[in-house]
């Protein structure tokens, strides 16, 4: 009886994928069939009873030597292999040899940011000293440098790695960190890090380019950062020395925030001429700590302002968020930022996705420039736009990363768009309820009507890093998932769609979910079959063109859906006493025939015109939208 019901669980569990790719196989990788098949990942998009993930512990020693824009480190690794093989090589990420001369970029530097690359002054793997590079050893490859381990690394055991090391801290190219004026600095992609090692590909092995992000494994940090005299540090995790740092009266202020809804300024210029910020003029150490997280960044600054306020996140468990905004006195639009921060955090929290923000602060960093924004666990690089509703979208945006890929570890090298898509995705929701003026869905419907279908607008479902340009690549990533998550919940229902992306969520953070366990795990939740939609939308092929057929006698409106991809559809017509009826359907219509729908008008009146479309729906050919009777 045990054997018998075993297998009808089984069954039924995987049932939702037969649905979904019953017809349609070849849509799934190999190396995922062979994830289902070592039953690491389960067709009901749940981890499999054989999911693993490595993971590592970082002890990090790192100086800044602000006046020469370099940084200097050294760190203790322990890594530890929780697959099912046995390692023979280590690769080690190195990012900011995408300044080295000869590298491959997919995005310009200043040739004064050219260098020699990340300086290794030694490496030792459980104790035995690594040449670098070696013939026998190690080898670079682009940003990565491989590492043939002196033993190989079996299941359930660990190794250790011992490196010190120096690079040049960009100060005119700045790709996601750097010097950004003298005392402003962020630093992020900057340690010699493990790279993932996964059951899908094994090693990943994709190369910093400038484009690709981030997929990390989730380690734990201890972190000393020795800075210059003057300066202020924010960073990644908990701050575990913050008596040895800062001085009594901001510590008050510290203490205060983490009750207040309010706004509270802990460091103002006031506080520097009147040296109220650090504890003494020397240079200090400052010690974090962060457990369970996918990176470490910081940010150091002279004289920074810091407003500060804490924001109720869980009702059950009194859980509050710190939330910082950190700029200089010039500032444009930051001024308002923690406001932002704190409204993006309670939105995120309570609304979409619904999921209490899961890190303990989150800090953004106003680093100057004029728009633009890079985000890290727990903080965000962003630009100081000049308008306050550009500041609040990047705000929002890169506070949103929090969820994915930072709580959720997706792959964004491989599948951007299972990030940046839902940030683009919450940003709009965001937007909409605080600044609808802004028109937020009319504006990514306007570019996808410009980009969609033509020759570089590549499917989603092809590796992100396969691009070697910024246009494309925001297509792929930001533009395209954006709409297809929209019609997605359009086509579920907003109540389904959310209970879908809770599920998702409580299902698969802290651990690497595909494309196809987020596919797996809607269509499991929601219970009926969304092939009709996902196949198009993130496999291709398809564009946005919807066109008038006919129309009846009866007054039934024929639409086609000329580039097949599945979108609302909505209709203006005109009678011809002058009344005028305006008719949506949603994404739901194309449901049972993906080619045509018949839409009913009324039948009691004589019809005059009839308009396709409406600026929420992108689309490449309006010529075929207008019908005159």
């Amino acid at each position: 009886m045990r054997k018998f019901t075993f297998w009808l669980v089984t069954l039924v569990l995987s049932l939702p994928m037969t649905s979904l790719f019953g017809q349609n196989r070849q849509l799934i990788p190999i190396e995922v069939q062979n994830a289902f098949k070592n039953e690491t990942r389960s067709m009901n998009g749940q981890p499999g009873p054989k999911y693993w993930e490595n993971h590592a512990n970082y002890q990090i020693k790192a100086t800044l030597l602000a006046n020469q824009s370099s940084l200097k480190g050294s760190e203790n690794v322990t890594y530890f292999n929780n697959s099912p093989d046995t390692l023979k090589t280590l690769v080690i990420r190195l990012y900011q040899n995408i300044y080295k001369k000869g590298g491959i970029r997919a995005s310009g530097i200043s040739p004064k940011d050219v260098t020699n690359g990340v300086k290794i002054f030694s490496l030792k793997i459980n104790g035995e000293d690594v040449k670098m590079p070696s013939e026998r050893m190690s080898y670079y490859f682009g940003t990565n440098n491989i590492i043939k381990l002196p033993k190989p690394l079996v299941p359930g055991d660990s190794l250790t790695m011992l490196v010190s090391w120096e690079f040049h801290i960009p100060d005119i190219s700045h790709n996601r960190m750097g010097e950004f004026g003298k005392g402003r600095f962020l630093v992020a992609y900057w340690y010699p890090q493990i790279a993932v090692y996964d059951d899908i590909s094994g090693w990943d092995m994709v190369n910093f380019n400038g484009i690709t992000e981030f997929y990390n494994d989730f380690n734990n940090y201890d972190v000393t950062i020795n800075t210059p005299a003057g300066y202020a540090v924010w960073a990644t995790g908990h701050l575990n020395n913050p008596k040895e740092v800062y001085a009594k009266p901001l510590l008050k202020r510290l203490k205060e925030v983490s009750k207040s809804d309010k706004i509270i300024s802990v460091i103002n210029q006031q506080d520097w001429k009147e040296n109220k910020v650090l504890r003494t003029n020397r240079a200090n150490q400052w010690k974090y700590t962060a457990h369970y997280v996918t990176d470490f960044s910081f940010a150091a600054t002279l004289k920074y302002n810091w407003d500060a306020s804490s924001v109720l996140v869980d009702t059950a468990t009194g859980r509050r968020v710190r939330v910082d905004a950190i700029y200089p006195d010039s500032s444009r639009s930051f001024k308002n930022a923690a406001l932002y921060a704190r409204e993006s955090i309670e939105f995120l929290s309570y609304q979409m996705p619904g999921y209490p923000y899961p890190f303990e602060h989150m800090t953004s960093f106003d680093n100057g420039t004029m728009g633009g924004g890079m985000e890290t666990p727990m903080m965000a690089n962003d630009g100081d736009p000049a308008d306050s509703v550009t500041a609040a979208e990047v705000i929002f945006h890169e506070i949103s990363h929090s969820y994915f890929p930072f709580f959720m570890g997706t792959n964004e090298r491989k599948y951007a768009w299972m990030d940046e898509g839902w940030a683009t995705f919450f940003t709009g929701a965001f937007l909409n309820q605080y600044f609808p003026e802004n028109h937020y869905a009319q504006r990514y419907a306007g570019v996808f009507s410009r980009t969609s279908g033509r020759q570089m607008e590549l499917p989603m479902m092809i590796p992100s890093n396969s691009f070697d340009n910024w246009p494309n690549y925001s297509i792929q990533a930001y533009v395209r998932p954006y709409l297809a998550y929209k019609y997605l919940e359009d086509a579920m229902g907003v109540r389904a769609f959310k209970h879908a992306m809770l599920s998702y969520i409580k299902t698969w953070n802290g651990k690497h979910p595909i494309p196809f366990d987020f596919f797996n795990v809607f269509q499991h939740d929601y219970g009926k079959n969304l092939m009709w939609l996902i196949k198009p939308w993130f496999f291709g092929p398809g564009y946005a063109d919807q066109g008038l057929g006919k129309v009846t006698q009866s007054n039934q409106i024929v639409v086609v859906n000329v580039g097949g991809l599945p979108m609302p559809v909505a209709l203006k017509v005109e009678y011809t006493d002058g009344s005028v009826e305006n008719i949506l359907k949603p994404v739901s219509i194309w449901e049972d025939n993906i080619q045509r729908v018949i839409v009913q008008a009324d039948k009691n009146k004589k019809i005059k015109e009839v308009i396709l479309g409406n600026s929420k729906i992108p689309d490449v050919d309006e010529s075929n939208n207008y019908m005159k009777l």
